[in-house]
């Protein structure tokens, strides 16, 4: 469960769709408590059996009617030592003739290690009717982070013999991803289920689950592709997932309404939930559904109207798809950004076009404090989807150990942007920074142990980096769901070689990840070197204003 505090003192929670019965975490990490699967689905009349209830005339049929015919979704079941047996825990999807893909969160090491010999797949017919169980060869992931919103939360499992003949895998979506926005989907899942104005029972994710063993469905809208949204900061973080969220016909329930949901629900509105993770979100092209995205998390444990929850796209991941045998349809190819030989959307009025991002990186639509040059600017956040330190060096072409260096503490998370171009000796790179954080100052505690900061690096030709900020800078209060703020201030850096150039901005948690710190970043410039033929009184002009911008620097460090 991802843990928030906001300036009310009012705990926040976004959870992941896999509370584990047996495999329950000892601890809460930054990535949450594991999960199962289930289905909550719009409704407005009451009935003695928990499950999707379309609305005031459709039933719980209706639900079974969506998900009963998808052969290939599957019912992924891990071995309980307390019920001596196997017992369903997580959706897949067959993909290949012996591959289920699923979300890798299902099998987080915190919440107890699982190895093949642990699963067992339960295939089902069109009739939900039992046809075989399949035992589970191998896992594999695309990467061991286990961070639930950085795009990465896929696994496949890889079944000890071919799938049962009579059903046939899902294709995957190979489109523009960007198309997806305002399409209708089908999601589906096993597990528990619930009303959509009461959400699932609170007490049975803690304890029991319902296993009827039904595969069921439900419908919704897309509204995000390629981002996360968080309501506290009103930003969109750029990531690999789709987002929808579960309209009731209530504005005050249209949780993504800022980014263009339409509060108006579908006839079979549903949200995922508890038990739905790694259940497959199908689009229709040309007759056929195809996987556009696996179930991660959600904002409500209890997936009532209001949720919002977020499926890992799967198109950014093709090449390891196929070469498992998944099929996809459509050929789109996303192009990787090139070295330019000037700074691009430096004021990011485009949102993060042209920029890079690792970790958690948007546009914020109200954040509450103004912007340093036009309507927008760009926030660097140290929580939701951070990653390590390491990570970030790589990222940014810096030597290992680099931002611990320059901190003086380990910086146990963070996140940060980058974008390459050409230079020439001489040219200058300027920008706007402001440093909001609700870290506790050093100060408070005698000691820089929480020290969250923030950076600016240049690799390259010339390497570069330096402090920004730190819980130890001068503060104002901030009108922000952060406590404090520095407020804009420049910084200006003169190139020394002409050659190619990364930039890069970050901020990160020192130590710990009790508090959280953004870092907001405009008016992003290259001031290029004037030419030997430009006049002399043009010289003397630039001469003046560079002078007086060293003298700047100077001054701020």
């Amino acid at each position: 469960m991802h843990l928030y505090l906001s300036k009310n003192d009012k705990l926040k929670a976004r959870s992941n769709h896999s509370i584990l019965k047996s495999f329950k975490a000892k601890k809460i990490s930054k990535i949450g408590l594991s999960c199962v699967l289930g289905l909550v689905a719009s409704q407005s009349i009451q009935t003695s059996v928990r499950s999707i209830v379309i609305n005031d005339t459709a039933t719980e049929q209706t639900a079974i009617e969506i998900g009963s015919p998808l052969t290939a979704v599957t019912d992924i079941l891990f071995f309980d030592e307390d019920e001596d047996g196997f017992v369903s825990k997580c959706t897949g999807s067959l993909i290949a003739e012996n591959y289920i893909l699923t979300a890798q969160h299902c099998f987080d090491p915190l919440s107890g290690e699982v190895s093949p010999e642990d699963l067992t797949v339960r295939f089902r017919d069109e009739n939900n009717a039992f046809l075989e169980d399949i035992a589970v060869s191998e896992i594999s992931f695309l990467d061991e982070t286990f961070n639930l919103y950085d795009g990465t939360d896929i696994a496949f499992l890889k079944l000890a013999e071919d799938a049962p003949e009579s059903i046939d895998p899902l294709k995957l979506f190979g489109g523009d991803p960007d198309e997806l926005i305002g399409s209708n989907a089908t999601l589906v899942g096993f597990g528990l289920r619930g009303l959509g104005s009461e959400g699932v029972d609170e007490e049975l994710i803690e304890s029991e689950f319902d296993q009827n063993g039904l595969r069921w469905g439900a419908e919704n809208t897309i509204d995000v592709v390629d981002g996360v949204f968080d309501p506290d900061l009103s930003v969109l973080f750029d990531s690999n997932i789709i987002e929808l969220d579960f309209d009731d016909d209530n504005s005050s329930t249209n949780t993504l309404v800022s980014l263009g949901s339409s509060p108006v629900p579908l006839e079979n509105e549903g949200s995922g939930a508890v038990g739905d993770s790694g259940g497959p979100l199908l689009v229709e092209k040309n007759d056929e559904l195809l996987i556009v995205g696996v179930l991660t998390g959600g904002l409500f444990p209890t997936s009532e109207f209001g949720n919002i929850f977020d499926y890992t796209g799967v198109s950014k991941y093709r090449d390891a798809i196929e070469k498992l045998g998944g099929q996809f349809v459509g050929d789109f190819v996303m192009e990787e950004p090139e070295a330019t030989d000037d700074i691009q959307n430096g004021s990011f009025e485009e949102g993060l076009s042209g920029w890079s991002i690792i970790g958690a990186a948007g546009s914020p639509t109200d954040l509450g404090t103004p912007t340093s040059d036009g309507e927008s600017d760009a926030l660097i956040y140290n929580d939701l989807i951070a990653v390590s330190d390491y990570e970030i060096e790589e990222f940014l072409g810096l030597t290992a150990g680099s931002l611990e260096n320059l901190s003086g503490r380990f910086p146990f998370e963070g996140s940060a942007i980058k974008q390459t171009f050409t230079a020439n000796a001489g040219d200058m790179v300027s920008f706007d920074f402001n440093f909001l954080t609700d870290e506790l100052a050093a100060e408070d505690f005698g000691e820089e142990m929480f020290n969250d900061f923030s950076f600016v690096s240049l690799s390259g030709a010339d390497t570069y980096l330096d402090l920004l900020a730190d819980t130890s800078s001068d503060f104002v209060p901030s009108d922000t769901y952060f406590f404090n703020e520095t407020g804009y201030q420049s910084f200006y850096y003169e190139i020394r070689e002409t050659g190619t150039y990364t930039l890069g901005f970050g901020v990160a948690d020192a130590e710990e990840f009790t508090g959280f710190s953004g870092l907001l970043v405009d008016n992003v410039a290259l001031v290029s070197t004037p030419e030997p033929t430009t006049t002399i009184g043009l010289f003397a002009t630039v001469f003046g204003a560079f002078s007086l911008l060293k003298r700047k620097r100077k001054q701020f460090q």
